[in-house]
């Protein structure tokens, strides 16, 4: 899964940012409070925050959009047969 840009509004104020999956990365820094975060015009509930204060970035984890495709973890393709002739390979 790529980084898609995004728009995001922390307490009406608003950034550009990275996301992917259910994380937002945004360069920049934020007070330690607690806050409201739209992402493209949609409100999204907050699960944890964590500032990178070396990088001066913040990555911001919010709850699963019912939307989103939510990953089962297993590959997008089947196994292929073992086509190599040999027994027992």
């Amino acid at each position: 899964m790529a980084w898609a840009d995004v728009k995001i509004k922390i307490s009406g104020e608003e950034f550009d940012a990275k996301m992917r999956g259910n994380e937002i990365f945004v360069p920049m820094t934020i007070e330690d409070q607690d806050f409201t975060i739209e992402v493209d015009g949609e409100p999204r509930e907050v699960l944890s925050v964590r500032v990178d204060d070396r990088d001066g970035v913040v990555y911001i984890t919010v709850k699963a959009d019912a939307n989103e495709e939510q990953s089962d973890d297993e590959p997008a393709e089947g196994r292929d047969d073992d086509n190599a002739g040999g027994d027992g390979v």
